[in-house]
């Protein structure tokens, strides 16, 4: 019979972290690492319920453990795996044999390769020394600790995306996100749309919102992003004296960074204003993770992306949240292989030398 003390615990540990990612969601649902407290809590809870199973009914926890511990996590890896590396090339069909395009193929790669390295750990063979062991561990360990971001931070992306938006903005954002020459893409025309929307729910609810399009001209492109954004919101019947033009920014950052300095140009404290920012579905969570970084009241919200680019999509925001909090994957990293290297050096050790106490 398990002890009610652990059930108890693990039960408490469950309700507390879920507690506190709720209190987080509440005060200010723009950090990442609220993701990492609610798939703890999740897991928890999981572990506290099999075992609850298990004093109850120790056949059917071993069928659930079965199923859900030992089949289920490898079966969705190579789902996951096969539907990414499917998910490639259609992309490589739409839109080109890119770096961006060659992003959901490799990581759908990666997946199905991690199933085999668990293969190759329980199953070894007679001529398999310990340091090749050591590097499949290795690499089996830096493979699910990025799965597990992957989990959290996909996982609290798409709760964000969510979340109701709240009213009463005094300036919507509109991120830019390139132009075929001068023309407005799909992909930003979705976001130009949904920042009409918001516009209209903000009049609508009596506030007067300025309008920003930021974006500057890039490579391939003969005008400003900012410049066709305000056209084409103009074009939609939107009053061009509410419509401000960011026209420097190249990427994220530097649109948040330059949109608040133009903002503090004509009066407005950035500190003080209240901004709704409109960006893709997929690029809602690293970009509100920004504007709690530069100390913005703002939130952010997403419009609709093409279903067949939402999985390259989405790897390129956690790749790029992975470069921003390198640091701490690059120590905890280096942990886990300092930590394998040193097991596998003891396991050489002479055994009178290892139990000379």
């Amino acid at each position: 019979m398990r002890s009610p003390i652990v059930l108890a615990l693990l039960l408490a540990g469950a309700v507390l972290l879920a507690g506190l990612g709720a209190f987080r969601i509440i005060k200010d649902p723009r950090r990442v690492s609220t993701g990492f407290i609610l798939l703890a809590a999740i897991a928890l809870l999981a572990l506290w319920a099999l075992l609850a199973v298990h004093d109850w009914d120790p056949t059917l926890a071993l069928e659930i453990a079965l199923a859900h511990v030992i089949l289920l996590p490898p079966l969705s890896l190579l789902a996951a795996g096969i539907g990414l590396v499917a998910n490639g090339v259609v992309l490589t069909r739409r839109e080109g044999l890119r770096i961006a395009t060659a992003v959901a193929p490799v990581a759908g790669i990666g997946l199905l390769v991690l199933p085999l390295l668990a293969y190759r750990i329980m199953d070894p063979g007679p001529e398999t020394s310990i340091w090749q062991e050591a590097v499949v561990v290795a690499f089996l360990l830096l493979g699910l600790l990025l799965l597990v971001q992957l989990l959290a931070f996909t996982g609290y992306a798409v709760l964000y995306a969510r979340l109701p938006r709240q009213s009463g903005t005094d300036a919507v954002v509109v991120l830019g996100c390139g132009l075929a020459g001068g023309r407005v893409t799909p992909l930003l025309a979705s976001r130009l749309d949904r920042a009409i929307e918001v516009y209209r729910d903000e009049v609508a609810a009596g506030a007067d919102p300025l309008l920003v399009t930021s974006g500057g001209q890039g490579p391939g492109e003969t005008v400003a992003e900012a410049d066709a954004m305000a056209d084409y919101l103009e074009a939609a019947g939107l009053p061009a004296a509410r419509i401000v033009r960011e026209n420097r920014s190249r990427n994220t950052r530097e649109n948040l960074r330059f949109t608040a300095a133009l903002l503090r140009e004509r009066g407005c404290a950035p500190e003080d204003v209240r901004m709704t920012v409109v960006t893709s579905d997929f690029h809602v969570m690293r970009t509100a993770a920004l504007t709690r970084r530069l100390d913005l009241d703002a939130q952010v919200t997403g419009a609709r992306t093409a279903r067949y680019f939402v999985p390259a999509a989405f790897l390129r925001e956690f790749i790029a949240m992975l470069s921003t909090h390198r640091r701490a994957n690059l120590v905890v990293a280096g942990v886990l292989v300092a930590l394998i290297a040193a097991a596998t050096v003891y396991s050489y050790l002479p055994v009178g030398l290892v139990d000379s106490d």
